[in-house]
């Protein structure tokens, strides 16, 4: 506790403190020496004066004791009342039987005053020796009378006085000391105020000096140094401080100065670079919005009336060019999607869409896409499904679907031999798994945690062509569906791909839809319905009313909103197709007006359009639509929206064409050709990029390469027409491993 309080004092207190007490304890152990030393030379005198005061009465006490006259002894030793500090004195002749004796204030008395021997002195008288001791506050001693003419022993005496004398000197050097202390300490306290000036003025000086510059913020006060100590050291060193704080102090108050002007500049650049970017953000968007209406527009009716044309009874010339005119739309609808997908991931903005759909239904698709794949390389295709009946689903069907064609296509693409497995398990209550097992090259151990960066490819997949976006891609999509992505594989053995996701139960009024591509339905019921078709596109507004006329509708065609509210207020149909993107009033506004008057229960509207890009279908039923239908539209989804909107029922008719043929008709197997490697990059690099146009070009210098190149030319020309891109990269596969066993 003492120090804590020492280090909270000041210099000032604590330089005082040190000397004061540096000087106290010098000065305490001089004085103390000092006493001892006095004290000890005034006890040597006192018993120096005692025996020689016992001397001189023994001298005198020689007859008395020779001649033992008592009487004489009893005056002599009456003669040491002169000595008040003596208390007793006794005779003694050699024994210490007592002669005489003598007692301080009692020496009128007749007799002597009986009085105890000490037993130092009877110890001594018998051993006829001499000495002294201490004894209550009394000094005892006894000394021998010697005769001086033969210098014998002719008795003792023994003298006891008091120390009065001694105890009276003892306070006499207390008080001296005390006094000489106080003053000592008063001149002590004096020089030490003194002193600590010299160490606590620079020091002050200094702490005033940071005070005024701290509250002030002034560089300039700096302090005259007169000391050529350490102190002079420390004040020189704290001036030059200050002098290089006053030159940071001007550069700043500078800086400071043009900082605004520098921070308006900067501010106004930052501005122009944001604008400049949401500027290119929203071309980019209103770019990506516009081409996909306006692609999607003539898509729908170039994909309707192929379908339309479907229904129709055709030779197979025309089957085959119909389908390659099917297969090329679908092709482009699946570039466009990709292109709009692409840019979804790249904004962050991607959403799950949920939809009622036939879980079997989408996987036998899937199958019948990669059995033909698997069949053209001589590889097993095979898929187990825990289900040969319809599992009606709830969630992301295009997602899904997507995932799985991403997935497939790897195994397809990196399998030279043996098969492809897909499975589809159900683990638990409405959650389901999908695994794709191969028996490709497969992927070392350390490649596994890259595999699904973008743009990272291994070795076999930079010889197969690729971009290194597909499993990136795909994770995504499995991670935004609340599914887990994941992988196992043995170098030369085959990689399995596996996931699980949930997919509740469809909605009770959902029911499996039968693929109807080819079948043509009407109206089972006997009442005569109305539709109403709002298109500004005639093209699409025939389309769509062919389909309506063909199952049985009556129907009425507007081409705006305005005109189609015009419409209602004259006959209200029973359900309305709307475009959204319309002059004069677009679909959104004229649901809005629809809804103020007519519920949706009074009247069904569908949302028909090619705008998927600025808002998500449930952004669309929000706005009062019953339902969302994206073009280019098929008519499986037309019939649905009239079957489960309406309530009704549709009736199957016969079905009066032939058989569509398999697109890759007439397409036979082709001669290898020795192909330059130039030619080799750009056949794979148009097919990888989907560049038909392109593609078509580079048959021309195959062409001239004789009977053979022909033939080949002809053969990946049917496959361009077909849109079959990986029979492409196949063939071109195929001519580099021939050249590779045959260098």
């Amino acid at each position: 506790m003492i120090n804590l309080s020492f280090k909270k004092l000041s210099i000032k207190k604590k330089l005082i403190i040190t000397i004061m007490g540096i000087s106290s304890v010098m000065l305490l152990s001089t004085l103390s020496i000092f006493i001892t030393s006095e004290l000890f030379n005034l006890k040597k005198t006192m018993l120096e004066d005692l025996s020689t005061l016992a001397d001189l009465v023994g001298q005198n006490s020689y007859a008395a004791i020779m001649f033992y006259d008592k009487k004489a002894a009893d005056e002599t030793l009456t003669a040491l009342q002169a000595k008040p500090h003596i208390h007793s004195a006794h005779l003694f002749k050699n024994s210490p039987q007592i002669f005489a004796e003598y007692h301080r204030g009692s020496y009128q008395h007749l007799q002597p005053v009986a009085h105890h021997m000490p037993d130092e002195i009877i110890s001594l008288i018998e051993n006829q020796a001499e000495g002294y001791f201490y004894s209550n506050d009394q000094i005892h001693l006894l000394r021998r009378i010697i005769f001086e003419a033969d210098q014998s022993l002719i008795g003792f005496i023994h003298i006891e006085s008091d120390r009065d004398v001694y105890w009276q000197r003892v306070t006499q050097y207390v008080y001296t000391t005390a006094i000489m202390i106080s003053i000592a300490l008063l001149l002590t306290l004096a020089f030490a105020f003194q002193a600590q000036k010299i160490f606590t003025d620079p020091l002050l000086k200094l702490l005033k000096s940071m005070n005024h510059v701290t509250t002030q913020h002034n560089y300039t006060m700096t302090i005259h140094s007169e000391h050529n100590d350490e102190f002079g050291q420390l004040i020189d060193g704290y001036n030059n401080m200050l002098t290089q704080l006053e030159q940071h102090h001007q550069l700043t108050v500078h800086y400071q100065a043009n900082l605004e002007k520098r921070v308006t500049e900067r501010t106004q650049q930052l501005q122009k670079a944001r604008d400049e970017a949401l500027s290119a953000s929203r071309l980019k968007s209103i770019f990506l919005a516009n081409m996909s209406h306006e692609i999607r527009t003539p898509m729908n009716a170039i994909l309707g009336y192929a379908q339309l044309l479907q229904q129709s009874e055709l030779n197979a010339e025309q089957v085959r060019k119909l389908n390659i005119i099917d297969k090329s739309g679908n092709h482009l609808l699946s570039l466009i999607n990709d292109i709009l997908e692409l840019s979804k991931i790249e904004a962050g903005s991607l959403e799950v869409c949920n939809s009622n759909f036939n879980l079997l239904e989408l996987v036998q698709s899937v199958e019948n896409m990669f059995k033909i794949r698997c069949d053209e390389k001589n590889i097993a295709w095979r898929m187990e499904c825990f289900s040969h009946t319809s599992v009606l689903v709830n969630g992301d069907q295009g997602k899904l679907r997507q995932i799985l064609i991403n997935l497939l296509a790897n195994a397809c693409k990196f399998t030279d031999h043996g098969e492809v497995l897909f499975k589809i398990e159900k683990i638990a209550s409405n959650r389901y798994k999908f695994s794709i097992k191969d028996t490709g090259a497969g992927i070392n151990e350390a490649a596994i945690t890259r595999i699904f960066d973008a743009f990272h490819q291994e070795k076999q997949g930079t010889l197969k062509g690729g971009t290194g976006l597909g499993l990136n891609i795909t994770r995504r999509y499995v991670d935004l569906i609340s599914g887990n992505l994941q992988v196992t594989s043995e170098v030369n053995h085959g990689s399995t791909f596996y996931f699980d996701i949930q997919l509740l139960p469809a909605d009770q009024s959902f029911t499996a839809i039968e693929a109807v591509t080819n079948t043509v339905y009407t109206l089972s019921s006997d009442r005569q319905l109305s539709a109403l078709v709002v298109e500004d596109n005639e093209v699409n507004t025939e389309l769509l009313s062919n389909i309506l006329t063909q199952l049985g509708f009556s129907i009425v065609c507007a081409e705006n909103g305005q005109a189609a509210l015009d419409e209602i207020e004259k006959n209200c149909p029973d359900i309305v197709f709307m475009d959204i993107r319309m002059p004069v009033m677009d679909g959104l506004e004229a649901i809005k007006k629809i809804r103020r008057k007519y519920s949706s229960e009074q009247l069904k509207c569908i949302a028909v359009t090619a705008s998927t890009l600025q808002h998500s279908p449930e952004y669309y039923l929000q706005s009062g639509f019953d339902l969302f239908i994206s073009k280019p539209f098929r008519f499986d989804e037309i019939y649905h929206a009239v079957k489960n909107i309406l309530g009704i029922k549709l009736q199957r008719q016969e079905n009066l064409r032939r058989p569509i043929e398999e697109s890759t008709q007439g397409v036979t197997a082709a001669p290898r050709l020795n192909l330059d490697q130039e030619l080799i990059q750009k056949l794979m690099q148009a097919a990888e990029y989907s560049q038909l146009t392109e593609l078509k070009n580079l048959l021309i210098p195959l062409e001239k390469k004789g009977p053979a190149g022909e033939i080949v030319a002809h053969h990946l020309e049917l496959l361009i027409n077909t849109a079959d891109l990986d029979g492409i990269l196949e063939y071109v596969e195929g001519v580099i491993n021939e050249q590779n066993q045959s260098g």
